[in-house]
């Protein structure tokens, strides 16, 4: 189970965001802003974790 969260925590964290954006859209703008960077930036925070695991079963 750990090793699941640890490989693809931050692709759930990304949905997550992109969820909440989704919803609440317009109500708050700073809120919005953040929500939507943490949309951008987890996927790739994810793809360097998978890349970093793939190398260490190498």
């Amino acid at each position: 189970m750990f090793a699941f969260v640890e490989k693809y925590g931050a692709f759930a964290i990304a949905a997550v965001c992109l969820i909440s954006v989704i919803t609440s859209w317009g109500n708050n703008g700073i809120l919005t802003g953040i929500l939507i960077a943490g949309t951008i930036i987890c996927p790739f925070i994810g793809l360097s974790n998978l890349k970093d695991g793939k190398e260490r079963n190498r």
